[in-house]
């Protein structure tokens, strides 16, 4: 999944519609997919995010908190939370910043990583840069390929 950017005219300024409504939309279209169960309906779904999901898988705090408050907001969900949902999904790597690569590798695990490059303005180098990032050996292999190929069936 990949956003075409927010039409609001408030993000065409400053380009945040690249900058900041990329993240936004990804971070909706996540939650649209859990919230109305779509991920519930195919477990099987194979759903891979853009940008490394956005805001989403970085915000699990508080939208798994308002699921305790209000446990309605789970109800297509079988009363599985967002954060328990993560997952479920892949995620490009392309996140342009080292550090959030390294919390969204911790989060959510290597096997669910693979390489994004954001062509022709993303890292000159994106095996590099996952290696810079901090992953090596069989999880640099999984990012930097071998998930997309088992993902693919190749």
């Amino acid at each position: 999944m990949h956003p075409e950017g927010v039409q609001d005219p408030w993000f065409q300024r400053y380009a945040l519609w690249n900058s900041l409504g990329q993240s936004i939309e990804e971070a909706k279209c996540m939650a649209s997919l859990i919230y109305e169960g779509v991920m519930t309906k195919f477990p099987s779904l194979k759903v891979v995010m853009a940008h490394g999901g956005g805001y989403f898988p970085h915000y699990m705090g508080r939208l798994d908190r308002n699921t305790l408050n209000r446990p309605d907001t789970v109800a297509n969900t079988g009363g599985i939370t967002p954060g328990q949902m993560l997952k479920r999904f892949y995620y490009d790597t392309c996140v342009y910043d080292p550090q959030v690569l390294k919390v969204l590798h911790e989060r959510v695990g290597a096997d669910r990583l693979v390489m994004g490059s954001d062509y022709p303005v993303g890292e000159k180098d994106p095996v590099q840069w996952l290696r810079d990032a901090g992953l090596a050996g069989a999880e640099l292999e999984a990012a930097a390929g071998g998930n997309a190929a088992r993902l693919l069936g190749l």
